[in-house]
């Protein structure tokens, strides 16, 4: 079953509504509820008697797209943090970049990122989906890029993990780009972080733990950390025909990870050109093995 919704002007989301496979007389184990300046995702895992939230979209007019709150399979445990008081510009699962022409688009504080519309919306029983339009607005008001992210979640088949597959699409207008290198840049997810008492831990591709794998060449990378209801985590997966993979990780002390675009080099995009990036987040309970996340890579990579 496929829904699929076109906006052609800004949206600004002021009607609540629900977009359900069930209203179609077919079970559906996710569904998508629109609200106001936001997507909210709900879902339940095989067996349980009703839906609880997965995710939500933020989406306001003018401001940057993010995923926050996400929660772990079951729709217990809230794992990501929204404007942590020591980096404000970073919002659970997120997009940004620094030194885009010379300014800073990752803090907000220069450029910005500016959500126009959505693109469709789709949802069958096993899955929603739905493509968010960006635009990169330079500090005279000009658009440098637009951007495009295509955000796909698949209902958990257990309580012990789920997949969201990100693709990330960078579109140059009428001049060329220029990306300058450094630390972080790309897609990124933010777990909550305890100063106190500090808690995650990191483990990518190649063997390497903590904060060893920082700006280290690696296919994929983790974050995770104990919670009251257990141990809880992410893992990125770059997909093989990704640009220059496999990249460049930011692996931060506060709990982010980054597979970097601009981890390597300075790089650029001539006027029209545009790139594409692919990914898989994988939502887990416990403490991942280094096994299951090398099978998770390779059927990723096969896709196409």
């Amino acid at each position: 079953m496929r829904f699929e919704i076109k906006l052609l002007a800004v949206v600004f989301l002021t009607a609540v509504s629900s977009i359900s496979a069930a209203q179609e007389g077919r079970e559906a184990r996710i569904n998508l509820e629109k609200q106001e300046g936001k997507l909210v995702v709900r879902a339940r895992v095989p067996g349980a008697p009703k839906l609880s939230d997965l995710a939500t979209y933020v989406m306001e007019p003018g401001g940057r797209p993010y995923l926050h709150p996400v929660y772990d399979a079951a729709g217990q445990q809230v794992l990501t943090q929204d404007k942590p008081e020591d980096h404000p510009w970073q919002h659970g699962i997120f997009t940004g970049f620094h030194r885009v022409n010379g300014f800073n688009y990752w803090k907000e504080d220069e450029g910005r990122q500016r959500f126009v519309r959505l693109l469709n919306v789709q949802e069958k029983p096993e899955l929603v989906a739905w493509t968010s339009l960006t635009e990169l607005v330079a500090p005279d008001g000009k658009v440098v890029l637009e951007e495009e992210n295509k955000i796909v979640i698949h209902a958990p088949e257990s309580p012990d993990s789920y997949l969201i597959d990100f693709t990330l699409v960078l579109r140059a207008k009428e001049k060329d780009v220029q990306f300058g290198k450094f630390f972080v840049g790309g897609l990124s997810v933010r777990m909550p972080w305890d100063q106190a008492n500090p808690r995650q831990t990191h483990l990518n591709s190649e063997g390497l733990r903590g904060r060893a794998g920082e700006q280290k060449r690696a296919a994929w990378c983790t974050v995770e950390r104990p919670f009251e209801a257990g141990t809880f985590g992410f893992a990125i997966f770059d997909h093989r025909e990704n640009a220059d993979h496999p990249p460049a990780w930011r692996v931060d002390e506060q709990g982010l990870i980054n597979p970097n675009i601009s981890g390597l080099a300075d790089w650029s995009m001539r006027a029209g050109e545009e790139r594409r990036f692919r990914y898989r987040i994988m939502v887990y309970r416990g403490a991942a093995r280094p096994e299951d996340l090398a099978a998770q890579f390779d059927r990723f990579s096969r896709e196409r």
